[in-house]
């Protein structure tokens, strides 16, 4: 007895050091995560202050734009105006939709209403279904809503006059005397509280010079929707509860998240766990909100009792493993016979598919080339499959989504080759299929075909339906003409060509031919060759002429590397293969330095006042890594160059992704003062959507609109006139590129585009014919009008 309790002393011990152990983090993380969840929890409130103050800010930008077209034109076609007014436009304001209300005379209502009908509303008519005994409100003019977009959502509204109520059209006045955005509450028929916005649009008579009222523009938000939309994450749960009030009426509540029960704005007030309240403007009222956390969060007591829970795992476990440490040796025996079968699977089949592995292509692969060679004298096609876009779905969908797309697409391959093909799993989202008996290219066709159609059908995982396609490369190994070919060799062609139907645009077949490889040794002596390029300063720095109406103003920094062996290559080249490879940050420091030597010598020789700034182009890569804010920080101070100089340009794929950085990096340029062009403007989706997300200095017009001026291309003109007019109203500046001939260059002029570059004023300038022209420009600042195209 006494034997027995000396042997498992040491697990009692182990008991009672597990149970103290428990305990003692069972308190510890509970304290911890109360204090954690109220950081939390004030965290996400001021997130989503800031993300309602962010809405506000965003429908003052929709106002401004839309003002903007209406300056250009303010007789808009139906047509344009919901081209202009889109979902897109208004996302991220939780305006419900935009509707424009002109000033009509009362005596010319019939006729209004005839020209509107005739534009293809047939059933238009001006109403009032306002209700009001007071008359006082009644004008000469009125205010019926002519468009009103996105139709589906307010299109009912049309005809609508505006000023019908009398609270409403003393906020009409109130907007018309401030010549800002005006607020007023209402309440729609399903008792939801919602805000209509008003703002005036102007237009200036030509002879007296005088302001004349030519409208309303009439935004519409439902507060439920608006809030709900911000807050939705959060409130939706029962355990937080948002109230929202009038400034001016404490009283007036004017949101509740309770609203879809049954008390609705009525329900009373609950206890809290945690309350926080602020005020924000929005528009010309002052709101209160008040967020309250109604319930302690559970979950973090679930935390504090699985810690523990572990904890006395842990010390059960040890104490199992002291029990059976005498029956060890047969356990391990027993393991080791189990492991040593399932190593020799292992090591030639896929884990997650079951198919062959990598290291059976090879082996396979030889073995077969071996065979063929000395009996059959048969050839084999190497087929290497790629999947398209299942990075997309591996990233977003998570990897557990993946690899059950994979295993579908492992039994996709295995039902669509034939018998005697093997299947293997090269790795990743890779795969590759051996084919015997066949070197003839229909055949091969005919099969990858076969294999592309079955793997682009949609996948259902889930209840969610996923598509995807493959790219497919297809190398030949033939015994009377590739003798010396060993599987190496074959697997390298193969995936050469593989990456050729990528870049051919996917959802294709290839077949391997010498010049893939060809250009492949191209890219990588290119790619080998461009590290040390830019460390010995081969590289030169071209330059760009920027022109206003008279003078000379700036140039755009451009790179050429001249190849002593291969020529003159230009960035069209070398710049991707720097993206890929990470040499882009090299190749943009060794940009922004020269930039700046150039800068400091031309302060040196003109002056400052007289010295034009060189504006350089920034990769997305560039910007997403961050460092390129103190390379430009470092190389202005280095060479003692003023902020203003030097310019940054951007494509708009720059700013799309990690907004929130991107802005950051963007805010620190400009606080140093240097100064953000946005290249390419029109060519992308969301261009419109950019300039409320970030602060633009410059637009850069693309060429391909310049291009269409040449024409007299309507379109061109009406586009090109809208940028202007636009950029002009949120305080931008304008360059044209793509300016070739004197028409377009008088064009632009007559539209008060601030700036012009292209070949009417020169092509990119090496250093040798740099000085002259400097000289010519800044010396004798010889106009523009005079100057030929080169």
């Amino acid at each position: 007895m006494s034997e027995f309790l000396q042997r498992y002393s040491i697990i009692a011990l182990l008991l009672v050091i597990g149970c103290s152990l428990s305990y003692i983090a069972f308190t510890a993380i509970n304290y911890y995560e109360s204090q954690y969840s109220q950081q939390q929890f004030q965290a996400k409130f001021q997130g989503k202050v800031t993300s309602l103050s962010q809405a506000a800010s965003a429908i003052n930008k929709v106002f401004l734009a839309t003002k903007a077209v209406l300056d250009i034109n303010h007789e808009l076609t139906r047509e344009e105006f919901a081209k202009l007014i889109t979902k897109d436009f208004l996302l991220d304001t939780g305006m419900q939709g935009i509707e424009w209300a002109p000033s009509i005379a009362i005596e010319d209502i019939p006729s209004f209403e005839n020209e509107v009908r005739a534009s293809g509303v047939f059933d238009f008519q001006v109403r009032n279904t306002y209700t009001t005994e007071n008359t006082t409100c009644k004008n000469s003019n009125i205010f019926p809503v002519l468009f009103a977009e996105p139709a589906d959502i307010i299109g009912h509204e049309l005809g609508l006059q505006i000023d019908g109520d009398c609270s409403l059209s003393e906020k009409m006045n109130l907007a018309l005397l401030s010549e800002n955005i005006v607020s007023v509450n209402f309440t729609n028929q399903q008792g939801e509280f919602g805000l209509r916005l008003l703002k005036p649009v102007f237009t200036t008579t030509s002879k007296e010079r005088k302001k004349v009222l030519i409208g309303y523009i009439i935004g519409i938000a439902m507060l439920n929707e608006l809030v709900d939309s911000l807050w939705g994450d959060l409130i939706n749960s029962k355990d937080n509860q948002l109230l929202i009030y009038s400034h001016n009426n404490k009283k007036q509540k004017i949101y509740d998240s309770r609203w879809r029960e049954e008390c609705g704005f009525y329900c009373p007030p609950e206890p809290s766990f945690l309350h926080l309240q602020t005020t924000i403007p929005f528009a010309n009222q002052l709101w209160i909100i008040e967020f309250s956390k109604l319930t302690e969060a559970k979950h973090r007591q679930y935390y504090s009792y699985a810690v523990a829970l572990f904890i006395l795992l842990l010390s059960m476990s040890v104490i199992v493993y002291l029990w059976t440490s005498m029956n060890r040796i047969n356990w391990a025996n027993k393991l080791v016979r189990q492991r040593t079968e399932s190593l020799q699977y292992q090591a030639t089949h896929d884990d997650l598919t079951q198919l062959l592995n990598k290291q059976s292509l090879s082996d396979v692969l030889e073995k077969t080339i071996t065979q063929k060679r000395r009996v059959t004298g048969e050839g084999v096609a190497l087929v290497f499959i790629d999947l398209d876009n299942f990075k997309k779905v591996n990233d977003t969908q998570g990897h557990l989504v993946g690899d059950i797309l994979l295993k579908k697409v492992a039994k996709r391959l295995l039902k669509a080759a034939r018998a005697d093909d093997l299947i293997f799993r090269f790795g990743g989202d890779e795969f590759a299929m051996i084919l015997h008996g066949t070197n003839d290219e229909r055949t091969l066709i005919s099969i990858s075909d076969r294999i592309l159609k079955s793997l682009e059908k949609a996948y259902f995982i889930e209840n969610k339906k996923y598509h995807i396609g493959a790219s497919i490369g297809i190398s030949l190994w033939n015994p009377f003409n590739d003798k010396n070919i060993g599987s190496n060799e074959l697997i390298r062609n193969a995936d050469i060509s593989m990456y050729e139907a990528k870049n051919q645009g996917r959802g294709r077949v290839v077949f391997y031919h010498e010049k893939m490889h060809e250009q492949l040794v191209y890219k990588n002596d290119i790619e080998d060759e461009l590290s040390a390029a830019i460390k010995n300063n081969e590289l030169t720095l071209f330059l760009q002429p920027i022109h206003d109406i008279n003078n000379l103003q700036g140039f755009e920094a451009l790179s050429r590397w001249q190849h002593p062996n291969k020529g003159m290559i230009y960035p069209d080249i070398f710049i991707d293969i720097a993206e890929k490879t990470g040499l882009i940050h090299s190749l943009g420091y060794w940009l922004i330095m020269s930039t700046c030597r150039q800068l400091a010598s031309w302060i040196e020789q003109f002056g400052v006042d007289n010295c034009p700034y060189i504006s350089i182009n920034i990769s997305p890569i560039q910007l997403d890594q961050g460092e390129v804010v103190q390379q430009i920080e470092q190389a202005l101070k280095q060479y003692n160059v003023p902020s203003k100089l030097l310019t940054v340009e951007l494509t708009e794929s720059a700013l799309i992704n990690k907004k929130a950085a991107v802005k950051q990096r963007l805010s620190k340029l400009q606080y140093l003062g240097v100064r953000i062009f946005l290249d390419d403007f029109g060519t992308g989706y969301s261009s419109l959507s950019l300039l409320q997300d970030f602060t633009i200095d410059v637009l850069k017009i693309d060429r391909s609109f310049i291009l269409g001026l040449e024409k007299n291309n309507k379109n061109s003109q009406q586009l090109v006139k809208a940028i202007i007019k636009m950029a002009h109203a949120l305080n931008m500046k304008v360059v044209a590129e793509g300016v070739e001939h004197r028409n377009t260059l008088y064009w632009l002029k007559n539209e008060r585009c601030d700036f012009m570059q292209g070949y009417y004023f020169s092509k990119p300038l090496s250093p040798e014919k740099l000085p002259g022209y400097l000289t010519t420009y800044l010396t004798i600042k010889k106009p523009l009008a005079i100057v030929a195209s080169s």
